[in-house]
């Protein structure tokens, strides 16, 4: 042993070494930023350990066999024997193995999920185009900024219906910031006059100082890129810390074709939207987008999106469900072959899943949504209605709290979160889910008294918590102002019978049936309709729906 140390000495084979580790440290020094500069995929870097690991036995082989002596490459021996040649292998793999050992560890282990050091809400865009008409493009393009800063781990982004509650009621800086609790609002106005587009963006702090701003004009094949520069700007200004694959998230998955943007962005408008016509219309904006631009993924999740909206939401008749689910499933497959990382095609293709009953594979959709876009309320709402129905009900319950930390005004995913703390016998928290869904729904209620949503989905809990009149009383204003829309007539049902008044919620729920929609089995086996379901008119209208 002590010749060969001495033989490896005599051929400068520690001084190779040594020379390829410090060669080895600098290159690991710069490929990270040059790998963000020039936004390239995270296995590049771990890539690059390999190789540098495997290098090692090679650097030792090279070493013992050849040397530089006056500019030349000389042999400083006989090769060596097969004996020997594994010998020397096997050591620069020994040597190379704890580095490469050590970034994988380092690089894969669970990792603590990064506290929020920051809070934005994105405003809607002002409409300055001559015409006044592009207010599709206008909310659309702030919708598709959130949707890309909800990418950004460690910062909080107000939901779109949040920050949308200013759209009509412009207020200072200081007041939306409270309102909205965040610490930073972006701001900004679109003019389109032809094809050419003027979009100007402004990030400001709480207190009103301005932070950043830019201004922007290009074609409107262009709006993409601007988007992606603005959501940039944002991470930049407000000093957040992104991964190569983070940052590599920032830029949506979009398309040159104006026509194609159009029609995505008027698909999204209407797909937010409940109700079988504004779905429809969804779902042609999103074929007439997806035709013009085959490679555009973000039209095909709405596509999905839109479809399994018209199933969950019970929105068209029971043997029209298969063919939803089959397109929602194709769409969603094909955006994610388009875009792997493309967290609302992530949610669609879960919310399929779990109606196809293929729970684990929906599970891991779920969470690649949820670990995408930490940001996205949607995401964490499907997934809580999603794991309430596998009666896993303390995650259900984090799930529901987390989608509405992300909205404070969420008093949908608020609602629901009652239900988890009451399978697992926590009544203090249901009852404090059920008031914070209601004081949600009274603050959305202020801005929108028309919202029809928050109308009956609150009147039913204040008949739960016992202020039965105020209940009822919403229950009626939402009745007046959609009298044949089945949701509102069957919620209503369900809001009389917990008041207790059976004859008003079968006359709801005949009103509702008679709308040609509702299924015999969702309808036998809600809990909300068992004050009603020993009585013969309940039979009666449970009969007039197919089997």
């Amino acid at each position: 042993m002590e010749s060969w140390f001495e033989e490896m000495k005599r051929r400068r084979v520690f001084r190779a070494l040594i020379g390829y580790g410090i060669v080895s440290f600098a290159v690991l020094q710069v490929i990270e930023p040059v790998m963000h500069g020039l936004r390239l995929p995270e296995w590049v870097l771990s890539a690059t350990v390999v190789a540098l690991g495997v290098g090692f036995p090679f650097t030792l082989v090279l070493a013992w066999a050849l040397d530089l002596k006056g500019g030349r490459i000389e042999r400083t021996g006989p090769a060596p024997s097969g004996r020997l040649l594994l010998i020397l292998v096997v050591v620069g793999l020994a040597l190379g193995a704890p580095g490469v050992g050590w970034y994988f560890w380092k690089s894969h282990r669970a990792a603590p999920a990064r506290e929020e050091s920051a809070s934005i809400a994105v405003l809607p865009f002002k409409d300055l185009s001559p015409a006044k008409d592009q207010d599709w493009m206008c909310d659309g393009i702030a919708e598709e900024i959130i949707d890309a800063l909800c990418t950004v781990p460690g910062l909080r982004v107000a939901a779109r219906t949040s920050s949308f509650q200013f759209k009509e009621k412009p207020a200072d800086a200081p007041v939306m910031a409270r309102a909205l609790g965040v610490s930073t609002l972006l701001e900004g106005s679109v003019r389109k006059i032809g094809d050419r587009l003027r979009v100007s963006a402004r990030l400001v702090s709480h207190d009103g100082y301005e932070l950043w701003s830019d201004k922007f004009d290009r074609g409107v094949q262009d709006a993409f890129a601007i988007q992606e520069e603005i959501a940039r700007a944002v991470v930049a200004a407000l000093q957040l810390r992104v991964s190569s694959d983070e940052a590599g998230r920032l830029r949506r998955s979009g398309t040159t074709n104006s026509q194609a943007f159009e029609m995505y962005l008027r698909g999204r408008q209407y797909v937010r939207t409940l109700g079988p016509e504004n779905q429809e219309l969804a779902r042609q904006m999103f074929k007439r987008a997806i035709a013009l631009d085959p490679a555009f993924a973000l039209p095909r999740a709405g596509l999905a999106d839109a479809d399994i909206t018209l199933v969950q939401w019970l929105l068209v008749p029971k043997e029209a469900q298969p063919a939803l689910r089959a397109e929602a499933l194709a769409a969603s497959d094909e955006a994610l072959r388009l875009d792997p990382d493309l967290a609302e095609a992530h949610v669609a293709r879960a919310n399929v899943l779990a109606g196809l009953g293929r729970n684990d594979e929906a599970d891991a959709s779920f969470r690649r949504a949820t670990a995408i876009a930490p940001g996205l309320r949607d995401a964490w709402y499907y997934y809580g209605r999603f794991l309430f129905s596998l009666e896993r009900y303390a995650d259900a319950a984090r799930a529901f709290e987390e989608s509405a930390r992300r909205n404070p005004d969420d008093y949908d995913s608020l609602t629901l979160a009652a239900m988890p703390y009451e399978r697992l016998n926590q009544p203090a928290n249901a009852r404090a889910a059920r008031n914070r869904a209601v004081e949600a729904a009274d603050r959305v209620l202020r801005n929108s008294p028309d919202d029809v949503r928050a109308l009956y989905l609150s009147g039913s809990l204040l008949v739960a918590e016992g202020d039965r009149q105020k209940g009822i009383d919403r229950l009626q204003q939402a009745i007046a102002l959609r009298p044949y829309d089945f949701t509102v007539l069957y919620n209503a049902a369900c809001g009389f019978a917990a008041a207790g008044d059976q004859e008003k919620a079968l006359e709801m729920l005949d009103r509702a049936v008679g709308t040609g929609r509702g299924f015999r089995t969702w309808m036998e086996h809600d809990p909300d309709l068992d004050p009603l379901r020993g009585l013969p008119r309940f039979k009666e209208i449970l009969a007039r729906l197919p089997p």
